[in-house]
């Protein structure tokens, strides 16, 4: 291996963990970016892109994508299947990523597939809005 593939394993690397230490959060690439700047290893954000692409490839990291304005989202893909058969709810004003178990909202997933014949992919499925925390400090804002 030559020096310059080291140091690129070292970037995926670093890359990596810092999504293993958020495995919680929706990250972007210029967060990533940001991170590595601050510990003293700049990465262009097109390297970032092409690490991240090879995360994805490989079934690391999971991308989403709200709609085509904003940046895409990646999270650390826990190989140990816990991210498999749960919802993911986000929380638009504290940005806390919430894994839910819910055999209820399965229900309404299992109708699509037997009555429409549609599979949602539960991997890209991401409900938005504001979490129980969040509507309870803004009500007690509003007192």
């Amino acid at each position: 291996m030559n020096h310059s593939e080291g140091y690129k394993t070292k970037q995926r690397m670093a890359i990596l963990e810092f999504l293993k230490r958020n495995e919680n959060a929706h990250v972007t690439a210029a967060m990533i970016s940001d991170h590595l700047d601050q510990t003293g290893t700049h990465v262009g954000v097109a390297t970032i892109y092409r690490h991240l692409d090879r995360l994805l490839e490989s079934g690391e990291v999971r991308k989403y994508t709200v709609d085509g304005t904003t940046s895409a989202c990646y999270q650390y893909a826990r190989l140990d299947g816990q991210c498999r058969e749960h919802f993911h709810l986000k929380c638009e004003k504290c940005g806390r990523l919430i894994h839910l178990e819910c055999s209820h909202a399965m229900q309404t997933f299992d109708h699509l597939l037997e009555d429409h014949g549609f599979a949602v992919d539960l991997y890209r499925t991401v409900f938005y809005g504001q979490c129980r925390e969040c509507r309870e400090q803004e009500g007690a804002e509003e007192e």
